[in-house]
């Protein structure tokens, strides 16, 4: 890690960071359970087959890096609010103010791995670009979990937090961002200087991207009732389990 994330990015919004232990895919029991198989399904050889021949893709084609800034709450209110089409109310404009230290960060697993699915599906081999899918998709979440973890642990060496404070990375597109705010993050972030852009409806390039704001403070500021409008479609409260982390540990066990 050099320096450290905390010292670098205070020099330099654009440093790239190794996230080398996300090269290690997630067992074969991880993948199956990311393209919904419980763990105590009885699975095939094929199946299994897939999973073990994803992993081993994914190991040749992976690429991580991670870049992260720090911000302070009153210049993450603009970037927060981005082209004013957030929900009315969300968890995060009443989290973050409340928070010890924010930064903005992005991730990425390269471009190899985006473009290998695009072809497993251009072949038409749909079983294969959906194991890899599954393995990636899980992977650009753990390397989030991961950078935030780092940038935590290097802010409580510092003494910039205290041992007791937590983190969880908050994106555009969920719980109320509007995935229009990645325009103007981008704009203070440059993820550019790890590859990634953003396209015109702001999609992230390469898809197995993650962008958003690292927020850093006490467990209990994380924790909100699911009583918010857009709750009501969600079909999985990823948010449960994300918030139970912070007392399970104080991270992700993926990373």
């Amino acid at each position: 890690m050099g320096h450290g994330i905390a010292a670098r990015t205070r020099r330099s919004m654009n440093e790239v960071i190794a996230l080398e232990t996300i090269r290690k895919a997630p067992d074969r029991m991880a993948v199956l359970e990311a393209q919904g198989i419980p763990r105590t399904a009885k699975v095939s050889e094929h199946v299994v087959g897939l999973a073990d021949r994803s992993i081993e893709r994914y190991a040749e084609l992976v690429e991580p890096r991670g870049t992260a800034a720090r911000i302070t709450p009153d210049d993450f209110a603009p970037v927060y609010r981005g082209e004013g089409m957030n929900a009315h109310r969300t968890p995060l404009e009443e989290i973050y103010p409340r928070a010890g230290q924010l930064a903005l960060f992005a991730v990425t697993l390269g471009e190899a791995i985006s473009v290998e699915i695009s072809e497993l599906f251009r072949r038409n081999e749909p079983a294969e670009a959906y194991a890899l899918d599954a393995v990636a998709s899980e992977r650009a979440d753990a390397a989030a979990d991961l950078l935030a973890r780092l940038y935590l642990e290097e802010l409580v060496q510092e003494g910039q937090v205290d041992s007791s404070s937590r983190v969880l990375p908050y994106s555009p597109g969920y719980c109320g961002w509007h995935v229009s705010g990645q325009r103007r993050l981008f704009d203070h972030l440059h993820p550019d200087r790890i590859g990634v852009t953003l396209n015109s409806s702001c999609l992230m390039q390469p898809l197995k991207s993650v962008s958003g704001v690292l927020v850093i403070g006490p467990p209990s500021i994380h924790e909100f009732h699911n009583d918010f409008d857009f709750c009501a479609l969600c079909s999985t409260y990823q948010c449960r389990g994300r918030i139970a982390s912070l007392t399970e540990g104080g991270h992700d066990p993926r990373v």
